[in-house]
């Protein structure tokens, strides 16, 4: 598993550097298939991220490159499930609120995942036998680490231990910020009854797994249907940390065992 998370970091801040240079320095946008946005930073990050992890001979499904995989996906013990960029609509509008997600899936659970937001300065890394870190220091020194052959040894040295608890004056939520529907209403409405004062916070991507387990948070839902890949990195992180996601339709812990749709129904994480 260390050569295995070692692989997934320096993809991760590899993979940062070059999406960050892009939303800095400008990029083009085009629409796929299904009419969600693609832009020239998701193809980078695919490219770069891809190289490191075929390194592993484990099968990788990726947002980008989904549809060349799921026909084979049943016969898969364990396989990569990267999301290049998740919150691209967050990367065209500006927000920051983008994240790489890169995790380890088997049909139960994950085993390994990073979430790396080079926007906001935040970098979460977690690993069966390893536990769940967030990176303390500043974002711009993990490229130097780069070539590093005990980059995980180096990254836990600045790195402190998930999950923090919460110390917070008022309950706080985090929501989507593309995806919010009278569905998400209706549970902050049942909320605001069990908690006398409550904040909600509309953010992108699956970087709010990592900030309800850094404590920043009490809870996420995300309450409509997501793809394996947008959460499959923030999935080992909570885990890691001693915190559930549960699905929100079946109230179980969530599995990546429909095939048929490579979705879940939504999740909720907290941590009190």
């Amino acid at each position: 598993m260390k050569k295995l998370i070692n692989i997934a970091l320096k993809a991760a801040i590899e993979a940062s550097q070059e999406v960050h240079k892009i939303y800095e320095d400008g990029f083009s946008v085009s629409l796929k298939k299904d009419q969600s946005p693609v832009t020239t930073g998701d193809l980078k990050s695919n490219e770069i991220i891809t190289t490191y992890l075929k390194q592993t001979s484990i099968p990788i499904l990726s947002e980008e490159t989904e549809h060349e995989s799921e026909k084979v996906m049943g016969s898969w013990e364990k396989y990569w499930c990267v999301d290049p960029i998740d919150g691209t609509k967050e990367y065209v509008n500006k927000t920051g609120e983008y994240c790489i997600s890169i995790g380890l899936l088997t049909p139960e659970t994950s085993l390994l995942g990073v979430l790396a937001a080079p926007s906001m300065g935040l970098f979460y890394f977690a690993a069966e036998g390893l536990g769940s870190y967030k990176w303390n220091g500043k974002y711009e020194d993990l490229y130097a680490l780069l070539n590093e052959d005990d980059l995980t040894d180096k990254l836990l040295e600045q790195s402190v231990t998930l999950p923090l608890k919460p110390d917070l004056k008022k309950y706080t939520v985090l929501t989507s910020r593309s995806h919010y529907s009278h569905v998400d209403e209706e549970y902050i409405k049942n909320l605001k009854l069990q908690h006398s004062e409550i904040v909600v916070l509309q953010m992108g991507s699956a970087i709010k797994i990592g900030l309800v387990a850094e404590g920043k948070a009490n809870e996420y839902a995300r309450l409509s249907p997501i793809n394996f890949w947008d959460i499959a990195g923030g999935h080992a992180i909570a885990k890691y940390a001693g915190l559930n996601i549960i699905d929100y339709e079946t109230k179980a812990l969530i599995t990546y065992k429909n095939l048929s749709s490579l979705k879940i129904s939504g999740y909720i994480v907290k941590n009190n």
